[in-house]
């Protein structure tokens, strides 16, 4: 594995060779930007270039036919874009300014003196002289450019006509020639396909994976067209219907079967895996080894975090977590958004792809997994693969794969060593979270995602915001992106515009919703602190003034709470002393009450000025104790001329059991006995007349001190209050 300190210059940074290679282009940063991404836009071509000017320096200027192929495309680049300084190459062997595709030893030559030097020699089998091959016929045998000239070239597309028309496909001649023009628009692609189709004429039903590209894309066109008798290969190694775009073992081949199938030793960690890239000098290594290898990675175009990234449409490369699907017609939404399956003819939305649908496979109407090669959606029922575990053995249903592409279940998942795998960010082996990155390095890139635009890029005043969520626990990020109705509250927070405070969050959800966000922000002074509980009762408040219908009670219910409770509160409660749930509940109750005693009195056709004690009795006695949440709002509506009528309102009474005396004559026979009987202990005989004549109670009486009994001239007095 390279490490930073192995990496030789052109592989640790190639850009930076190229940039101090091509100061003497005297051209401006963007333009010589712009040629070098053009010849190069990928590292592996960029690394090639710089190893080239890292060891000849004046390479650009010299004019040596020697250096690396893209050396020269970088010169021409340069020189349409205006450079002089920088000096072509000419061949080696002839010496013309030309594109120099073959290397003799150390030096580059053109395309004439490498035909001329690298072509086989052999006997054309037209006219019998030894020359250059310049193709050959069905048979094998060679014909020089002169022998092929011979050939009528007519006699190649009626045999693939005549073909066509012994399948018997049902349509007509033109429209067969029409196909034909498309499938094979060159000469020698008719040829090819006239010499396929006489060597092995099964290839239109049924072995078209022998054939060239070009019969296959005939038999997709016969398809397209309704064409009989022809038949569309699959892929011979998976079986899938898809497009056979490479080959494999002679046959034609889908692109993932060749990669799945080549399995070769790593040059790091000496396992048996399929080949995924190579490192600087050209050793083979699998995809976890190529992601930490330190002369791989480069920085992402949109993010700028190093990784392994891809390459766009504007030669800017773009990590694996940056990548948005292209933009095309959603078939479903007919909206133009980012879907997937772009490339055919009903490419679908992500929201879209997951909408209920009735499966292909057992025809319920349930909500898409995942879909067939042919676009049919599956449930996660019928998406079930049953095969046998590589670990366990049993036959169960196969939960992922591993890195040799073994299947394994479920439980052995779980506890599969191989789970853990090394981050390519940061190195951590770690059970992979999303797009093979750990939590640590996946938190952000989730936030990203959820925060930012379509190229994932944060606006500034969502900055801080994006700080506070990323620099909590990682899993914390994707356990609240994934409850439910949290999802959308970043991208609303994104779309709102407007600076995050705790207005904006009690406008833009519940309180439910975005309590957990607003707690971060505050442990993390994005947002000050505040009392919750005063906040959610002055939101509760607004919402029950707004609902109750009466103007005249609104009105008077308002300045009610303000005036009596809120302004209190408050004053008296703060972030460092907040409002308990307890009191927030008490005054909920108590406007509640209040709100349902001026409804009773419009109903018993009553204004509240001309409320009396009658009333009051009677809507106490028609309902439960919590009507006696009433007291404040009455007492205060009697306070400031509401009601201009003597009353009182009781208390709400006590849940504790008591007992009180029958008469006056009951309590005066038990001050005598408490004065007389001296069975009593002298505490209880003192206490019980602290009761009986002055109505003290037994929590005041055991907090009597020696300093409260006072000796004067007049006698002995106790102070029970301010006044002796």
């Amino acid at each position: 594995m390279s490490t930073a300190e192995e990496l030789p210059g052109y592989a640790a940074d190639p850009d930076d060779v190229i940039r101090r290679a091509v100061l003497s282009a005297e051209l401006g940063a963007d333009v010589v930007a712009m040629a070098v991404a053009q010849v190069a836009p990928d590292r592996t071509r960029r690394r090639r270039l710089a190893r080239g000017l890292q060891e000849d320096p004046g390479l650009l200027t010299s004019g040596r036919p020697q250096g690396p192929r893209i050396a020269g495309e970088l010169i021409a680049a340069l020189r349409r874009a205006g450079a002089t300084r920088v000096v072509p190459a000419g061949c080696g062997s002839c010496g013309r300014q030309r594109p120099l595709p073959y290397l003799e030893g150390a030096v580059r030559i053109c395309g004439t003196c490498g035909h001329r030097r690298f072509a086989r020699q052999e006997v054309c089998s037209v006219c019998g002289v030894v020359r250059s091959v310049a193709r050959r016929d069905r048979h094998g045998r060679s014909q020089c450019a002169q022998g092929a000239r011979r050939d009528d070239p007519d006699q190649y597309p009626a045999a693939v006509l005549a073909h066509l028309v012994r399948l018997d496909t049902g349509l007509d001649e033109a429209t067969l020639k029409e196909i034909l023009r498309q499938a094979a628009p060159k000469p020698f692609a008719v040829r090819k396909l006239a010499c396929e189709l006489a060597a092995i004429p099964s290839l239109l039903t049924g072995g078209g994976a022998q054939g060239s590209a070009h019969l296959v894309t005939l038999l997709e066109l016969l398809n397209e067209r309704g064409a009989r008798n022809a038949v569309v290969p699959p892929c011979p190694w998976c079986g899938r219907m898809v497009r056979l775009t490479t080959t494999h073992g002679g046959l034609r081949s889908c692109s993932w079967c060749p990669q799945r199938m080549r399995v070769e030793r790593c040059s790091a960690c000496g396992e048996e895996r399929r080949a995924y890239g190579r490192s600087h000098n050209g050793q083979r290594l699998c995809r976890s080894c190529y992601g930490r290898d330190r002369s791989n990675p480069e920085p992402c175009a949109r993010c700028g975090r190093a990784g392994e990234v891809r390459q766009t449409g504007d030669h800017a490369g773009v990590c694996f977590a940056c990548v948005r699907a292209p933009v095309a017609l959603c078939s479903v939404c007919r909206r133009m958004t980012p879907c997937y399956r772009a490339d055919t003819a009903s490419p679908r939305c992500p929201e879209c792809s997951h909408r209920p649908e009735e499966c292909s496979g057992c025809g319920r109407r349930r909500r898409v997994v995942t879909r067939t090669a042919e676009g049919d959606p599956l449930c996660r029922s019928c998406h079930v693969i049953v095969k046998t575990c590589a670990r366990c053995g049993h036959e169960t249903r196969v939960s992922t794969r591993r890195t040799s592409g073994d299947p394994v279940c479920e439980p052995c998942y779980r506890n599969d060593p191989t789970r853990r795998q090394p981050c390519p960010e940061c190195g951590t082996i770690a059970i992979p979270a999303r797009n093979g990155l750990c939590e640590a390095c996946a938190a952000p890139d989730r936030l990203r995602e959820a925060l930012g635009d379509d190229h994932g890029i944060v606006a500034p005043g969502l900055e801080p915001v994006f700080r506070a969520l990323a620099s909590g626990k990682p899993s914390s990020v994707p356990e609240w992106l994934n409850r439910p109705g949290r999802a959308a509250l970043p991208n609303q927070i994104r779309d709102a515009g407007v600076p995050v405070t705790h207005d904006m969050l009690d406008q833009l959800a519940p309180a439910d919703r975005t309590r957990q966000l607003r707690m971060i922000l505050v442990a993390t002074h994005v947002l000050p602190e505040r009392d919750e509980q005063l906040a959610a009762l002055e939101r509760w408040v607004s919402q029950f003034l707004k609902n109750t219908t009466d103007p005249g009670e609104r009105r008077l219910l308002h300045a009610f709470v303000t005036w009596h409770y809120l302004r209190r509160l408050r004053h008296k409660h703060h972030p460092g002393r907040p409002l308990s749930a307890y009191t927030a509940a008490d005054v909920r109750y108590c406007l509640a009450q209040s709100a349902q005693f001026l409804h009773w009195l419009r109903e018993q056709g009553t204004a509240l000025t001309t409320c009396s004690q009658h009333d009051i009795d009677t809507w106490l006695a028609e309902g439960t104790v919590m009507r006696f949440k009433a007291r404040n709002f009455v007492r205060w509506a009697a306070r400031h001329n509401h009601i201009r009528r003597p009353i009182t309102f009781p208390p709400i009474p006590s849940g504790r059991p008591y007992r009180t005396l029958p008469d006056d004559a009951d309590r005066w026979r038990l001050v005598h006995r408490f004065l007389h009987d001296d069975s009593i202990t002298d505490v209880d005989r003192v206490a019980g007349l602290l009761v009986l004549l002055y109505g003290q109670p037994l929590t005041k009486i055991a907090s009597l001190t020696t300093g409260q009994v006072l000796t004067t001239d007049e006698g002995v007095r106790l102070a029970l209050g301010p006044i002796p």
